[in-house]
């Protein structure tokens, strides 16, 4: 694969004598995989050289390719009217990105084209285009795989992981720290939401990260959207990434600003250890990817699932709000409005559960106080009842408070912040909860968990009849086509013993073994269309359709759980008393089997 730079600034193009190696157009990244196929992520002002050169390089030959855009701000999309390939009759392009609630892409789009702004309108192009919104998810672009991430901005933006020929891209830009202290940098895993993002990012062969600020410079641009140079070396570092470039560059800096820069994170990259290259991202730089270089085991992925329509419609666009403080209640109910919700605000946390009780709302925002956990705790509980996974926004005023990886609180946002910020929480939440397809939180002590697990030395091994004994007798003994001994690792779900099935590992996105051993009870999924975590998981909706699952975990000596004994059906199912026992019986053996000498 064949990745060239052609816009590398943030914000707003800047011409002039002090912009001359790093660039001054806004992003704009080609990629070529070795079969030819074309892919442009973002079409900021970079575009117009990018199209000049591609008209030369076909010299009349029609082009088809694949525009990728993170988001709509303008630095991201203005090069779109200038983009010679997409005048030309002869040309097919695809053009993706993020679902809007109300408005599709093509709407926002011909947003900036409009008479008052531009003279040519997006219908007056002349190639053949076709508009596709995205959502969380993979999909295929012929022999490109990508998948999507929402990163975290004050406008729905994604980030894309991009695989061909072997290798893997991560493009990353505009994207904030979640936790705003980690902008100093520092130990990224500490934070769910943050350790997501270096999950987004592992192993990838290059990663193009946002680096717009300086850790010293934050405090004033703290929800802007953009990470800091300390951000993304610790990122690259704890990501294990093999190349790294400091991409959207701020406006303000010079070249020579630049280098500093450079120098400054190549210093703190070898002071912690990190054995990848990092660069600054230069206006018609090209960079050769041959293959892996980071080692990251490939995985099944399930396609299509990013370009999935959600059902934004059949969910509750309802947001409960219990702020005592006026100016938090007020930013918040702007938010809300400007999402079209339906707003119940103005309760009192001592009447929230009631308030939860009587309107079943689909969000619920709470102002911090000291039983706020224990509250989210039995929203949780409520919301299964009505059939709803909902989403909790916690807002403080404490820094301490604000990291805190806890799993009743879907987000936590630190207070002073913005209506814009407020509201891209909100819609990025329903578009999740809309998709029916949640990822599993990670299990307390996840880097315990892990450990456990690779001092087993059992991942990747051959098969075992100790172990796939087991899975014969509970598929018999319960009468389902399929059972598993499931080891969840960091990224994937690797199967021991497989029985029923040719599958031998998948993402950890889409395993049910992910949820189950994450608070150490069974978990059963009598119908999972009918279930809002799993109905549009793509082993559901797609091969093998899963429509029965039942997962026990594994327990270790230590305490840990490793990975689960499951059973699937493609049937709707339900296992009474006595088989649950059966196949908790058996998981035990497992564990145990998992800890004994094979020699033996």
């Amino acid at each position: 694969m064949r990745v060239t730079f052609w816009g590398t600034r943030g914000s707003i193009a800047k011409a002039g004598p002090t912009t001359v190696r790093y660039g001054g157009n806004t992003s704009c990244v080609e990629m070529r995989s070795d079969r030819g196929t074309v892919i442009v992520v973002d079409c900021g002002t970079g575009a117009h050289g990018l199209g000049a050169d591609m008209q030369a390089r076909a010299d009349g030959a029609p082009i088809e390719g694949h525009l990728l855009i993170t988001h709509t701000h303008w630095d991201h999309i203005q090069g779109l009217p200038f983009f010679a390939p997409l005048f030309n009759p002869d040309n097919t392009w695809h053009i993706y990105g993020p679902r809007g609630l109300s408005n599709s892409l093509i709407d926002t789009l011909a947003g900036q084209m409009q008479y008052s702004y531009f003279p040519v309108s997006l219908e007056q192009l002349a190639a053949t285009v076709q508009y596709h919104d995205l959502v969380e998810g993979t999909f295929d672009i012929d022999d490109f795989t990508i998948t999507t991430q929402y990163l975290n901005h004050p406008a729905l933006t994604l980030g894309y992981r991009i695989e061909a020929d072997g290798a893997t891209v991560v493009y990353a830009s505009d994207h904030e720290p979640h936790r705003p202290a980690l902008a100093d940098g520092g130990d990224l895993l500490a934070s769910d939401h943050d350790r997501a993002h270096i999950r987004f990012l592992q192993g990838a062969d290059l990663l193009i990260h946002d680096a717009q600020y300086l850790s010293d410079e934050y405090p004033s641009k703290r929800e802007w959207g953009h990470s800091t140079v300390e951000y993304v070396v610790d990122a690259a570092h704890q990501a294990r990434v093999a190349r790294a470039a400091l991409y959207h560059h701020d406006p303000g800096r010079s070249d020579d600003a630049l280098d500093e820069i450079v120098a400054r994170a190549r210093a703190r990259a070898h002071a912690a250890g990190f054995g990848g290259e990092l660069f600054g991202a230069k206006e018609g730089m090209a960079v050769e990817l041959n293959g892996s270089e980071a080692g990251v085991p490939d995985t099944v992925r399930y396609r299509g699932a990013a370009t999935r329509q959600p059902a934004v419609d059949d969910v509750p666009r309802s947001v409960l709000i219990s702020a005592p403080s006026a100016e938090i209640a007020a930013v918040v109910r702007e938010a809300a409005q400007a999402e079209d919700l339906q707003i119940s605000e103005e309760i009192p946390p001592g009447l929230v559960i009631e308030a939860v009780h009587a309107e079943e709302p689909g969000i619920v925002v709470l102002e911090d106080h000291d039983d706020v956990l224990d509250q989210a705790r039995s929203i949780r509980a409520i919301g299964e009842s009505y059939g709803a996974d909902v989403s909790i926004f916690a807002i403080t005023r404490s820094r301490s408070r604000h990291h805190v990886g806890t799993e009743p609180i879907t987000d936590w946002l630190l207070w002073p912040c913005s209506g814009v910020y407020v509201r891209t929480k909100l819609h990025a939440a329903l578009l999740r909860r809309s998709c029916r397809w949640q990822n599993a939180p990670l299990p307390p002590h996840e880097d315990r968990r892990l450990a456990s697990l690779h001092r087993l030395g059992i991942l990747d091994t051959e098969p075992e009849a100790r172990f796939d004994r087991f899975t014969r007798e509970a598929s018999f003994l319960l009468d389902v086509p399929v059972a598993l001994v499931s080891l969840v690792d960091s990224e994937r779900q690797w199967f021991k013993s497989a029985y029923g099935t040719a599958l031998t590992e998948t993402h950890r996105d889409v395993a049910f073994c992910a949820h189950a051993i994450v608070d150490g009870e069974i978990l059963q999924v009598p119908d999972a269309l009918q279930d809002p975590r799993f109905a549009d998981n793509p082993a559901v909706t797609d091969d093998p359709r899963i429509r029965f699952y039942a997962g026990v975990p594994l327990i270790l000596s230590d305490g840990s759980h490793p990975g689960t004994l499951c059973v699937i059906d493609y049937r709707p199912r339900l296992l009474d008393e006595t088989k649950l026992q059966e196949l908790s019986r058996l998981a035990r053996l497992v564990a145990l089997e998992l800890e004994a000498d094979p020699q033996r």
